[in-house]
């Protein structure tokens, strides 16, 4: 099962690994590898639909690893005895009894016998895309009766890097409760020990759950194996530290909790399901709806706002869409724009109200500053005075936070949806932007490209590499900043002159297409503000003008009087 710590002699190459075994050709239209005949184990499948870098001529993404090559990593089912030893030795050579490929016309069917004398047969079906199914028959020909239980295992060897925004490790569903951990927590002996599962060695751990599902995830990819959801299981994760002549090794594992008697005579049969691939919205939320698998579209790691971030998904990958047919590859760029157009018009009811108390703000100025040249040194006079003011012209000072506030969940749930949705994976933008879920490719300290070298490398000094969506994104935030009142308080003047800066640093190392959303919506705001501004007056203004009006209005009237009068005295 790949937790025994089973000693290996030397790490050898991907094609090596793969030469060294009998093995079955496998291709689904979107993953292609073999099957490894020795343990009937999935230890080779490619993503051909991604690859490695924005480069179209890079590699394909391997997922699947053989285990004595460099990051293995495979799948394996099996049955247990009652006596806590694997039915099927781990090594036992499977046989091809149907089919010589594995495809979605094609499904196979494999065969072994164990030393008990039960033979298996194991059918492997394509059901969709990166979804397989596994149906195990026993057919008991020995002489005793045997208690026999399902095991399913993912496994991984050597250390694994955790993503540093977003989880990385063991993953499951169980009790319909989402359980993730990532790699560096799971070699922590004392974290959530319950949780520990290794049947191998007798541990009595884990989770106890009707149905349900476990295994790995990445920020892109996942594997997973989703047993009978009417069974009761027991789950969690198991690990073997590194040791003398041993790897580590990580192990994401579910086994049935009541055994299964088995006398000679008789057969059993369990169907399992496995995934294996890249975490696209749809087909996980497909998957869930046509096998009942609970919480599945949960492998993407849509954090604590999944109320909020889904439906933002939903909406982007909707329009996405809609465009792609015109605009190709930009789509996704194009459908972030649309968002924020869609976004401004939400809110504009309530941004209207902001806007206006803002400009209203803005035509006080002269006054304010009065105020504070007459209160210099009486800040509680100045604040006293400064609230009279905005009585009396009908100014709410703290107007514009509202629009923000309410902007500030969507900014998050935008921030996770490009962070770890596979489709703004690679995804350009119009001009330099070949990936919209990485950071701005330009930098300042390499004149935007034009110096061929990498500032990373000083650490202290890459700070300073901000890229030109991020500068233009500073200089939108600049000028929005200068339509808007002053703070009253030199000091919050002086903090709010800094903001630009701070943030223009703060968002050079997020996701491109997230700073391209905040500047578009800078820019719609600039807009909006500039309209409402010159409709917007202050009560003070409203007097003036209505003076104006009645005052232009008598002598309109006195006028027509002398006029009419004029008349008279000429007839």
């Amino acid at each position: 099962t790949g937790t025994d710590g089973e000693s290996v002699s030397a790490i050898v190459t991907r094609g090596a690994a793969l030469d060294g075994n009998e093995r079955v050709n496998i291709d689904t239209g979107v993953l292609t590898g073999s099957l490894n005949l020795t343990g009937a184990v999935f230890d080779d499948l490619t993503l051909t639909g991604y690859r490695q870098s924005v480069d179209p001529t890079s590699p394909f993404v391997d997922l699947l690893h053989p285990q004595n090559s460099r990051g293995g990593y495979n799948v394996a089912h099996n049955w247990m005895t009652s006596v806590g030893g694997a039915l099927i030795d781990p090594k036992a050579q499977w046989t091809v009894v149907a089919g010589n490929e594995l495809t979605p016309d094609s499904p196979l069917t494999l065969e072994t016998t164990t030393a008990a004398g039960i033979r298996v047969e194991r059918r492997i079906e394509v059901v969709d895309d990166y979804l397989f199914r596994l149906i195990d028959r026993l057919d008991h020909n020995g002489t005793q009766g045997v208690t026999l239980a399902p095991i399913g295992t993912v496994n991984r060897y050597d250390e694994v890097i955790d993503d540093r925004y977003t989880t990385t490790g063991y993953i499951s569903v169980l009790e319909r409760k989402l359980r993730e951990h990532k790699y560096g927590k799971i070699a922590k002996p004392s974290t959530n020990p319950e949780e520990r599962l290794n049947p191998t060695s007798g541990e009595t751990g884990g989770i106890v759950s009707t149905g349900g599902w476990v295994g790995f995830t990445d920020k892109y990819w996942m594997v997973a194996l989703i047993p009978s959801q009417s069974d009761e299981i027991r789950a969690g994760y198991g690990l073997q530290k590194a040791g003398l002549g041993q790897r580590q090794a990580v192990s994401s594992q579910y086994i049935y909790e009541s055994g299964v008697p088995v006398q000679p005579g008789q057969s059993v049969e369990v169907s399992t399901l496995l995934f294996a691939g890249a975490k696209e919205v749809d087909l996980l939320d497909r998957y869930a709806k046509d096998f009942s698998i609970p919480k599945f579209d949960r492998g993407v790691n849509f954090w604590f706002i999944y109320p909020l971030t889904k439906p933002l998904y939903i909406a982007l990958a909707w329009t996405t869409d809609k465009l792609k047919p015109s605009l190709g590859t930009y789509a996704f760029g194009a459908a972030i724009i649309i968002l924020t157009l869609i976004i401004k018009t939400i809110l504009f009811p309530l941004q209207l109200r902001a806007y206006r108390s803002m400009a209203k703000m803005r035509t006080l100025q002269p006054k304010m500053k009065e105020l504070q040249e007459k209160h210099a040194d009486d800040r509680q006079a100045l604040s006293q005075a400064m609230m009279g003011l905005y009585r009396e012209e009908g100014v709410n000072p703290l107007g514009g936070c509202l629009p923000m506030l309410l902007q500030l969940p969507v900014f998050i749930s935008l921030y996770r949806v490009m962070l770890v949705t596979v489709e703004a994976r690679h995804a350009p933008f119009p001009g330099w932007v070949s990936d919209l879920s990485a950071k701005d490719p330009t930098g300042l300290l390499e004149l935007f490209g034009l110096i061929p070298w990498n500032p990373e490398v000083l650490p202290l000094i890459a700070i300073l590499n901000i890229g030109i969506w991020p500068i233009i994104y500073g200089l939108s935030m600049l000028a929005l900043q200068r339509m808007s009142p002053a703070p009253s308080d030199p000091m919050q003047a002086r903090i709010f002159l800094l903001m630009p800066i701070i943030f223009t640093f703060v968002l050079a190392g997020f996701p491109v297409g997230l700073v391209i959303y905040w500047t578009v919506n800078n820019i719609i705001s600039m807009g909006q503000q500039f309209i409402i501004g010159r409709m917007t007056k202050t009560k003070t203004q409203e007097k003036q003008e209505a003076a104006a009006a009645r005052a232009e209005a008598k002598a309109a009237e006195r006028a027509a009087k002398q006029e009419k009068k004029a008349k008279k005295e000429g007839a």
